[in-house]
């Protein structure tokens, strides 16, 4: 429930970022700083529905701490590539906002972070129209994803220790 939510917000705060830096010259000047306003106020609102909607212990902090986050990942980034910039930011975000339970890693939600930025700068590079959003809906469903895929893992009895998952307590490899 806390994905869903918070991905409508994303895509809604996204579709505002990407279109009010498109309509960003001559006389929609205006519309478009509005536009980028609403957006900017909304990131922390996001974060905040993440975190408390996903029973995060300490949800207003991880909240803050989620949208210092957006703001150190997107800014630098969205110089070169503003949708590439909102996906990796609102990513970093999730990967502190959203409760994490013991079998969960930071560094497999920071990957499948990396790995939708990348899908949302090729998709871009061969359609620019496409590209524009298609990374909108990604990064929150991939935390969940990733998040589901290490729990299952754990639940096994695997081990996440990167060497293929399997440990010495796996009864497959007893003699």
């Amino acid at each position: 429930m806390a994905v869903a939510l918070a991905t409508v917000l994303m895509v809604m705060d996204f579709i505002l970022f990407v279109f009010g830096f498109a309509t960003g010259t001559g006389e929609e000047t205006i519309l478009a700083g509005g536009m980028i306003g609403i957006g900017l106020g909304l990131v922390p609102g996001v974060f905040v529905v993440a975190a408390l909607v996903s029973q995060h212990p300490r949800g207003f902090r991880a909240a803050a701490l989620a949208t210092i986050l957006w703001v150190v990942v997107a800014a630098p980034i969205s110089i070169v590539n503003l949708p590439v910039a909102l996906v990796a930011g609102f990513g970093a975000g999730g990967v502190v906002a959203f409760r994490r339970e013991e079998a969960h890693s930071y560094r497999s939600r920071v990957g499948a972070i990396m790995i939708c930025a990348l899908y949302t700068l090729i998709v871009q590079r061969i359609s620019p129209a496409a590209g524009i959003l298609a990374g909108a809906p990604l990064p929150f469903a991939a935390i969940a994803m990733v998040d589901s895929i290490t729990a299952r893992r754990a639940a096994r009895g695997l081990a996440l220790d990167g060497s293929g998952g399997e440990t010495a307590d796996d009864p497959s490899l007893e003699d």
